[in-house]
């Protein structure tokens, strides 16, 4: 609630503003500002302004606010106007919400009227000593508040009709008692802003984890009958003699329902390169579907621990923690978002992981330039994992060893649970002439032996 004529002139009436010095100029909003103030009373002491809000007040208070990221114009103004001023005069209106202030140094005076009124007469408006408009805090054309226009003062004879009085208070000082009063109510508002934050934040999160979870559990329907390929693998291998070059198609009996299945073949490939074709495609899907199945279980579990995160953070209502949480920008590592690869951050260096040809040959076109890392396990297939460079800095052995069990885990290596790789700069890379899509051939390559860290994987992917 603001103050109404009654409080305010009780609140000036405990301020020791005549002979005080201003020393500095605080903004928190555009609404608010702290003047640092300085007497030989009371020595430093702090005057908390809120204008044009539904709590405008001026009190003393015994916190500097945060202060706001970029400063106004009118808080700029009065960096270079006031500060170093000697409060000589302090006036209120008669029966208003208003009052100047007389601020002098070796240049001359300078009036300070604050006005905190409802609607668009709430301002700060500083004048020369004939109060000829210098600067303000909002300007007001309509009511002819700009700079260089004499400011016409309204002086009341009366209360209007109404009665005022100075609400119940208790403690050592109105200003203190309004200081805490305003303190508690802010931060109740705040707790409740930050509440409304976090829960659109987590709402965010989890819309764009099920969004994940959706297309991994797709692949993993696209690509769940991986076993039917083997089968009709079988079955062809069981008559490959019945082949030859040429035909597309083939019948044959189904051992596993006593019927009839029709296998297409390439009438371009041999019995045996039709053959291993479909073994391909069932190792193909099934590496697909084993890699979609287990980042479904991650992203099942990364939704339940940022579910229980925000639980906690919006039970325990602990300002710090709420608002550290409300800045921090949504978590996009590993989010799928449509760009190739598995992406995380390790130790401050961004490392991407191409799980097949396909998002290998991507992030190699799109998302690489010569001085990241290129890493590969060693004679067995498996992904790319990129380590992104950071000028001035070197890959520390931790985030290349990091980097390691991940290439080891997303290859043919990973049932071993060690192998050798090697890695080198992408900028030595050179494709394979008429290769497979990604397929490339390192120069200059360094070798590197790994032991497989699953606990380490598990914590890096999560």
């Amino acid at each position: 609630m603001s103050l109404n004529w009654r409080e305010l002139e009780l609140i000036l009436s405990e301020l020791p503003l005549e002979n005080s010095y201003i020393q500095k100029v605080t903004e928190h909003s555009i609404h608010s500002f702290t003047l640092s103030m300085y007497s030989q009373s009371d020595k430093a002491w702090l005057l908390y302004f809120e204008i044009a809000t539904p709590d405008a007040r001026v009190v003393r208070t015994s916190h500097m606010r945060s202060k706001a990221s970029t400063a106004q114009r009118f808080t700029q103004y009065m960096r270079a106007h006031l500060v170093g001023r000697k409060i000589t005069a302090v006036r209120q209106l008669p029966f208003d919400r208003a009052f100047i202030m007389d601020a002098e140094n070796s240049e001359g005076k300078v009036r300070i009227v604050v006005r905190l009124f409802s609607g668009i007469g709430a301002n700060v408006i500083i004048t020369d000593e004939d109060f000829r408009i210098l600067e303000l805090m909002y300007r007001r054309p309509q009511r002819g508040e700009e700079k260089g226009n004499i400011l016409e003062l309204e002086e009341r004879t009366d209360e209007g009709g109404q009665t005022f009085s100075v609400r119940p208070w208790s403690g050592d000082s109105f200003n203190a008692f309004i200081d805490k009063e305003g303190s508690e109510k802010a931060r109740d508002e705040k707790i409740e802003d930050l509440v409304r934050r976090l829960e659109e934040k987590r709402d965010r999160e989890i819309a764009a984890l099920s969004d994940r979870l959706r297309r991994q559990e797709e692949r993993m329907r696209t690509t769940e009958d991986f076993y039917e390929k083997k089968a009709y693998a079988d079955i062809l291998a069981g008559s490959i003699h019945m082949l030859s070059k040429g035909m597309d198609s083939i019948t044959l009996d189904d051992y596993r329902t006593g019927g009839r299945i029709t296998i297409s073949l390439d009438p371009r490939l041999s019995p045996n390169e039709n053959l291993e074709r479909l073994y391909e495609r069932y190792r193909k899907d099934k590496r697909a579907y084993e890699m979609a199945k287990e980042d479904a279980e991650l992203t099942k579990a990364e939704m339940e621990r940022t579910r229980a995160r925000y639980e906690t953070l919006l039970s325990e209502k602990q300002g710090d923690k709420m608002q550290k949480e409300a800045d921090k920008p949504s978590d996009r590592r590993h989010q799928d978002d449509g760009r190739a690869g598995v992406r995380l951050t390790v130790q401050g260096f961004d490392i991407i992981i191409g799980r097949n040809a396909r998002e290998n040959d991507e992030i190699l076109r799109h998302d690489t330039r010569g001085s990241d890392i290129w890493m590969h396990t060693r004679d067995t297939s498996g992904a790319y994992v990129i380590i992104k460079s950071k000028k001035g800095k070197t890959v520390p052995l931790p985030v290349l060893l990091d980097a390691a069990s991940l290439a080891i885990h997303y290859s043919k290596a990973k049932k071993n649970g060690k192998a050798d790789l090697y890695y080198t700069e992408v900028k030595y890379l050179r494709r394979a002439k008429d290769g497979k899509k990604g397929l490339v051939i390192p120069t200059q390559e360094r070798n590197l032996f790994a032991v497989l860290d699953e606990k380490r994987v598990k914590e890096l992917l999560s």
